[in-house]
């Protein structure tokens, strides 16, 4: 139930809601901190000649590759599915998905590194790897399995023989965000 209130008299009066809607990151300051991080770090990454992609010449960046995106699109995508992804922190609590952000962060950035060194050019492996590049692509695309197995299906659809759902736009962005920078082999 929302109230009403009138503000004025006469034909000048306003009328304001006082509930039923709620501010987008309400109860989910882990979530809102994360946007802002990565808001200010990839606008500051874009406008810079300097991505913070990670690569072997400077370890250290593993610390910071995983706040910021490298171009305006991405950027966009990826703070979409990061709102979308908000839900987990108002349902797990802050402190829970604190820990889920830190611990994907932190495996994300061991494994790339591992990864990054197993694969260089000096390993003798046919396959090169050079970069990973920046963004928070370890918490979107971990949030990711968590909304395909706790979220359940509420419009299923079939447009041309195709079965959709309401989840099908996430999944379709987050595809287009994994094909939108590859890791880099050069």
């Amino acid at each position: 139930d929302s109230k009403v209130e009138t503000q004025g008299k006469g034909c000048d009066s306003h009328l304001r809601v006082t509930a039923g809607m709620s501010a987008p990151y309400a109860n989910a300051p882990v979530s809102k901190g994360i946007a802002l991080v990565t808001l200010l770090a990839s606008l500051a990454s874009i406008s810079s000649k300097h991505p913070l992609s990670l690569h072997l010449r400077n370890p250290l960046r593993a610390l910071v590759y995983q706040t910021a995106f490298s171009s305006a699109s991405e950027l966009i995508v990826g703070m979409f599915l990061l709102f979308q992804m908000r839900q987990f922190e108002r349902h797990w609590g802050s402190r829970r998905y604190g820990s889920f952000v830190a611990l994907s962060g932190a495996l994300s950035a061991s494994l790339s590194l591992s990864s990054l060194s197993l694969f260089s050019g000096s390993s003798g492996l046919p396959l090169r790897l050079a970069s990973i590049p920046p963004g928070p692509y370890p918490l979107i695309f971990a949030s990711l399995v968590q909304y395909h197995f706790d979220v359940p299906v509420s419009f299923p659809v079939s447009v041309l023989g195709i079965p959709l759902s309401d989840k099908s736009l996430n999944y379709a962005l987050a595809l287009q965000l994994l094909l939108s920078s590859p890791p880099s082999s050069a």
